[in-house]
C-alpha cells in the first residue's frame, strides 16, 4: 500500500504499482493520455490522477505535460523500458500457470493478412470452435507492420504476417516466429491470354496491362522491385487490395497478375493460374507471439490449428 502524509497524497514509500506502471506504457506506446485511456477502458481524467500518483511513488516526473500533449521525461523513458521487462515476465509467470493447468479458455486476439485469414485463419477457427468451445477466437486484418505493432503493444495475442522476397519484414528478437508455408507467386490471366502450355516469364510481361495489389502491400511491392530489376515499369490498370475483386478483373481482361498461391480466389472467377518460368518468386507466412506468451496453451492451439491449416492448402492449391 502507498502510505500518505497530512495533506492526503501518497507519499514515496519506494513501491511501484503495476497496474499503474501499466498506464504509463500505455501512454508511452499510444502517444497521449486520451488514446491510453480509450485503450484501457478508463476517462482520460482517471489516466491522469493515476499518472500523478506513480509521479508521487517514483519521487519525479515521468511526464512533461505541455498545452500541446503529454511527453515522457528522462525519468518516464526509463520506467517504461523497466515496465516492459516486468509486464512481460507477469505474461511469462501468466503462461507458466496455463501450462501447469491446461487451460484452453479464453480470448485469443489474431492480426492477419487478408489472404491468410481467408486461406488458413478460417479454417483454423472453425477447427478450434469445435474442439474447444471455451476459446474465443478474435480476428482482424491488416498488413504485417500493422499486426506487428499490435502484438507488441499488447493488442494481440498472434500475428500472421507474409514475407515476399526482397521485401523484409522487421521482427524484434522479443517475437517469437513460426514458419506456416513457403508458397510460389504464380501467373494470374484469363482464358485465352497465353497459349496453353506456354512457359511465360515476368520479362514477357513487359506490353501488359496488369491488375494489381497498391505499391504500399507487401506483394504490390514486391512485385513491382522485380519488374524494376529486369528494367520496366508495369502498367498498372486496375490496383486494389480487395482479392475478390481482384481476380474479378482479371478473369474480365483488365490484365494480369502475379500473386501468392493462396491469395487466387479461383473460385469467384474463371481464371487461369500457372507458374511462372522466370524469376522464380516466393511468399513465407509466419506467425509471431510474444516470447513471452508463446507457451500458452491457447496460443500454441492456435499456433498448431494454423500449421495444420497451411498444410491442407498447400497440398489442396499443388493437387
Amino acid at each position: 500500500m502507498v502510505s500518505t502524509v497530512e495533506d492526503g497524497r501518497p507519499a514515496v514509500n519506494g513501491s511501484l504499482d503495476v497496474s499503474r506502471l501499466r498506464l504509463l506504457r500505455e501512454v508511452a506506446l499510444r502517444g497521449s493520455i486520451a488514446a491510453a485511456s480509450r485503450e484501457v477502458g478508463l476517462t482520460p481524467s482517471a489516466v491522469s490522477q493515476q499518472l500523478a500518483v506513480l509521479e508521487r511513488e517514483a519521487g519525479t516526473a515521468l511526464l512533461d505535460r505541455t498545452p500541446r500533449g503529454v511527453r515522457l521525461t528522462g525519468a518516464g523513458h526509463a520506467l517504461v523500458d523497466r515496465a516492459t521487462g516486468i509486464l512481460q515476465l507477469l505474461e511469462a509467470a501468466r503462461a507458466d500457470l496455463d501450462r501447469l493447468t491446461g487451460e484452453l479458455a479464453g480470448p485469443v486476439r489474431v492480426g492477419t493478412v487478408a489472404s491468410a485469414a481467408a486461406a488458413l485463419v478460417s479454417a483454423a477457427a472453425t477447427r478450434l470452435a469445435r474442439q474447444h468451445p471455451e476459446l474465443d477466437l478474435r480476428v482482424s486484418v491488416a498488413e504485417p507492420a500493422a499486426s506487428i505493432e499490435a502484438l507488441i503493444a499488447g493488442d494481440l495475442d498472434l500475428a500472421v504476417v507474409d514475407v515476399y522476397d526482397g521485401v523484409p519484414v522487421a521482427v524484434p528478437d522479443y517475437l517469437q516466429s513460426v514458419d506456416l508455408c513457403t508458397e510460389p507467386l504464380v501467373l494470374v490471366s484469363a482464358e485465352g491470354t497465353f497459349p496453353s502450355g506456354e512457359k511465360v516469364k515476368l520479362v514477357d510481361l513487359v506490353e501488359r496491362d496488369w491488375v494489381m495489389p497498391p505499391a504500399e502491400a507487401a506483394c504490390g511491392q514486391a512485385v513491382r522491385a522485380a519488374c524494376r530489376r529486369l528494367g520496366f515499369e508495369p502498367r498498372v490498370r486496375w490496383e486494389t487490395d480487395d482479392m475478390l475483386l481482384l481476380v474479378r478483373a482479371v478473369a474480365q481482361g483488365h490484365g494480369v497478375a502475379v500473386l501468392p498461391r493462396l491469395a487466387v480466389a479461383d473460385d469467384v472467377a474463371e481464371v487461369v493460374i500457372q507458374p511462372l518460368d522466370e524469376p522464380d518468386m516466393t511468399r513465407r507466412l509466419l506467425a509471431l507471439t510474444r516470447t513471452s506468451s508463446s507457451e500458452r496453451p491457447v496460443i500454441r492451439a492456435v499456433l498448431d490449428e494454423l500449421a495444420g491449416a497451411a498444410v491442407t492448402e498447400q497440398s489442396a492449391a499443388t493437387a
